[in-house]
């Protein structure tokens, strides 16, 4: 009898420790859900590339909204690579991000990244040049359009209806340049101003040079360019400097990038249309925090943007937030 109550004893243990493990918690998942993690959440941001002033300006932004509301950013930088962003994207998707930030490379190169987030439940709000296909919770993007006629009511005032002008463009897929092209094109054509030549240079400042020189050599009088970014504008006016022509024509960028205002300084560039990519960071996190608490979001929130010249030019010292608007006296 001892054996077996010895041998009914040992079953018993046994079978409390079992119920004792399983009684136990299971390790604790992080979870994904503002309302249930007090704030802080995982955020993904996909970003094309950080080798541009632009979108270093743009992770500041990310990174003291996130940190003045206590999420959490996974980063993952696809430097200039169409194919790396979309497995980027797959990767932070693998890391249980609660809100997916894409700053694409090309609007229609993200569309099976943006998909596969829709697939997995998971929101996205795009932050610069919009996504051509896929479910966007919300899109975050500077007013290129109106940057667009900016530049081109600027540039009319400057060469008359008589006036000869160049479009230099970014590369063709990019959604957010071609709607500057339209905004200063339809003011070309409203103010009855002639586009002579119109090419594409990439976003990339050589580029910009080879085009422009290769349109002076076919253009003998121009009056004025308009180039989609300020890399390209400052290729063209390197290019317009060296064939002697500069002083002929005014040359206007667009993003406001650090060398395109000291270019302003020494009165060489005319003009930029700036952005503000810090603005937009910001905007995109506490874009992304409502979504997740459930809280309704415009499907499109344009980011103002400024004409800057020679005349305004101490007004933008920091490539980084709007500025305050100038007090007027009562």
């Amino acid at each position: 009898m001892r054996g077996q109550s010895f041998s009914f004893q040992l079953a018993v243990w046994g079978l409390s420790l079992l119920l004792l493990h399983c009684s136990r918690p299971s390790p604790e998942v992080p979870s994904t859900d503002y309302a249930k993690t007090g704030g802080k959440f995982a955020l993904g941001w996909s970003v094309s590339s950080l080798n541009n002033e632009f979108f270093v300006t743009m992770k500041q932004g990310i990174e003291d909204a996130a940190k003045e509301m206590g999420v959490r950013v996974l980063e993952a930088n696809a430097n200039a690579d169409v194919a790396k962003q979309v497995a980027d994207v797959e990767d932070l998707l693998q890391k249980g991000v609660a809100v997916m930030l894409i700053t694409p490379q090309d609007s229609e190169a993200i569309v099976p990244a943006v998909k596969r987030c829709n697939d997995k439940g998971v929101p996205v709000v795009v932050v610069d040049i919009g996504a051509a296909g896929g479910k966007i919770a919300a899109l975050i993007i500077s007013d290129n359009y109106q940057g667009g006629r900016l530049a081109g009511e600027f540039i009319a005032g400057k060469v008359g209806p008589q006036g000869k002008v160049v479009h230099v463009q970014c590369q063709l897929g990019a959604a957010n340049a071609q709607k500057r092209g339209q905004g200063f094109k339809d003011v070309m054509a409203e103010k009855g101003i002639a586009v002579v030549a119109e090419q594409p240079a990439d976003s990339m400042k050589d580029k910009g040079m080879t085009v422009m020189e290769n349109i002076l050599q076919a253009e003998a009088k121009i009056d004025a360019v308009f180039c989609q970014n300020d890399n390209m504008a400052l290729g063209a006016l390197l290019a317009a400097k060296n064939a002697g022509r500069l002083k002929e024509m005014v040359i206007v960028g667009f993003d406001g990038n650090r060398d395109a205002l000291e270019s302003i300084r020494r009165g060489d560039l005319a003009g930029t249309v700036i952005q503000f990519p810090y603005d937009m960071g910001r905007t995109g996190v506490e874009t992304a925090v409502k979504i997740s608490r459930g809280e309704p979001v415009p499907a499109e929130v344009k980011v103002p943007v400024e004409l800057v010249t020679a005349a305004n030019l101490d007004r933008y010292r920091e490539f980084k937030r709007r500025p305050a608007a100038p007090e007027t006296v009562p």
